[in-house]
């Protein structure tokens, strides 16, 4: 077992980005409470589209800088050399302006075939072009984040992501009240801006110098990063012409309407559901970095951060499971109700890729990029066959079938990786705590499908008690942590 230390600092830190994803969680809802009122299924499907379209494009023109940028920029600062940690922000700045600059192009350029191949028609070509401006600015603000990441300025990395989505909530609403679906466009390129205008805020604040670099030395200094950054951004791009290929197929055999309660059921479980992820990942990666060349510790790492993800995730999936019809008549309306039939197996693939990602990231840690790339990319092709095939054949369900099955693969590759290579692997512990959560999830599907009230009602907090209880135990006797005293300690620090 871990130290003790090591847990706290990851409870520290998912406190911390959980409480960030909660606002944001907040402001979604607002967001798609509207969507779903004023626009239906269909305007969440346009949202889909053209938001898997940025994302598509900005991964590949953003070469992977904004995040093997954090490693440069960590080791720079953490030197305490505040020459060469403005060296390595100057020239990641540079860098950032040029992906920026080649983003917005290739937006331009692809609209025709994007517009097409989304849609069927050359109807919404204007519209990418002008989300070709988000692209660039969403480029621009990931990079300013990694310098925020990179020099551990994660309160101010937190302020920045709350503001961000309080002020990118209050430009789209008027604009989908205004124009409806002709704002959606429009309310996402503004959206972008005024993020990245916050960024810039908060970037400026950190305590460096600007150097004159010529471009020539820029590249030269830059390209250990790029070269990195590359093949992290090869794995992105793949994720994202993943997720492009499944919404387009969808939209163009499914309908618009299916593409929106696909993509509720993805904004549920990837964002609402995935805070646990996302909090613990910023902390998780410059740890790990600091000690890849120690297995024992990568060993101990991956195993502490994988038992705490699954006890902060088990009364969340009950919670979730249970009472998903609910959460999607408040998230939405009535109609989504249907995607609970998602929800019920993409929550199971979330558990279990809480442990594949830790792995995973112990593969770029040791810089061990092809390896992690190739294997990437296999899953990758499984996980492609699985949607489209499962979708034909079982809608919504299938869906929700084959990210759990994209989940299990991921958790089976890497763990066998790492065990050849490495001779790190998952604990009993941990093996154990995945199949404890499975069950869970098992159980509060079956609770929510009693047909008594008071009987689904008793049986459902039931099983959120004893999960909650179940968590409790083992964050405090087998971490030695009272995580009820750590909370307060945390919230009046940020009070």
């Amino acid at each position: 077992m871990a130290d003790s230390v090591s847990y706290k600092n990851i409870l520290k830190t998912t406190f911390l980005f959980g409480f960030v994803q909660v606002f944001n969680i907040i402001v979604k809802v607002g967001i798609n409470k509207v969507v779903a009122l004023l626009l239906g299924a269909e305007g969440l499907g346009i949202i889909s589209l053209f938001q898997t379209s940025i994302n598509m494009v900005k991964t590949g023109a953003g070469l992977g800088i904004n995040q093997s940028a954090v490693r440069d920029i960590s080791e720079a600062y953490g030197s305490g050399n505040s020459k060469n940690c403005s060296e390595t922000i100057s020239f990641v700045k540079r860098i950032i302006w040029f992906t920026c600059g080649l983003g917005l192009v290739l937006m331009v350029v692809l609209s025709p075939i994007l517009s097409n191949y989304s849609f069927g028609n050359y109807d919404y070509v204007f519209s990418y072009v002008l989300l070709s401006v988000a692209v660039a600015a969403t480029i621009f603000n990931d990079g300013l984040r990694a310098i925020l990441t990179g020099t551990r300025q994660l309160r101010s990395l937190a302020k920045a992501s709350i503001l961000g989505a309080f002020v990118g909530l209050f430009i789209a609403l008027p604009f989908y009240f205004l124009w409806g679906i002709q704002g959606i466009a429009p309310s996402l390129v503004f959206s972008a801006i005024a993020t990245l205008v916050i960024s810039c805020f908060y970037v400026k604040k950190v305590e460096c110098f600007s150097l004159c670099m010529s471009i020539k030395e820029v590249f030269v200094r830059s390209f250990p990063m790029i070269k990195m950054g590359i093949s992290l951004m090869l794995l992105s791009f793949m994720l994202e012409v993943t997720n492009f290929i499944v919404a387009s197929y969808i939209s163009n055999y499914g309908g618009l309407g299916v593409l929106g309660y696909y993509q509720s059921g993805i904004t549920i479980i990837g964002s609402y559901f995935g805070i646990i992820i996302t909090a613990m990942s910023t902390e998780y990666y410059p740890r790990i970095s600091a000690v890849n060349k120690d297995n024992q510790k990568l060993n101990d790492a991956v195993n502490s951060q994988s038992e705490v993800g699954l006890l902060l995730a088990l009364p969340l999936v009950v919670l979730f499971v249970f009472l998903s019809p609910l959460f999607l008549t408040f998230l939405y309306s009535s109609d989504f109700i249907v995607v609970s039939q998602y929800i019920d197996y993409a929550i199971l693939g979330t558990i279990v890729i809480i442990c594949s990602n830790s792995m995973g990231m112990i593969l770029l840690a040791k810089q061990r990029s092809k390896l992690f790339l190739t294997s990437s990319l296999m899953i990758n092709l499984a996980v492609l066959v699985f949607y489209i095939l499962l979708y034909q054949y079982c809608g919504l369900k299938g869906l929700g079938i084959a990210y759990f099955l994209s989940g299990f693969i991921q958790l089976v590759v890497f763990n066998y990786i790492m065990k050849w290579k490495f001779s790190i692997s998952f604990n009993w512990s941990v093996i154990l705590k995945i199949f404890v959560v499975l069950s869970f999830a098992f159980l509060s599907k079956q609770a929510r499908d009693i047909e008594a009230d008071w009987m689904r009602y008793l049986v459902g907090s039931m099983l959120l008690i004893t999960s909650c209880c179940y968590s409790l135990y083992y964050v405090h006797k087998q971490m030695r942590i009272n995580i009820v005293a750590s909370l307060k300690n945390e919230i009046k620090k940020h009070l």
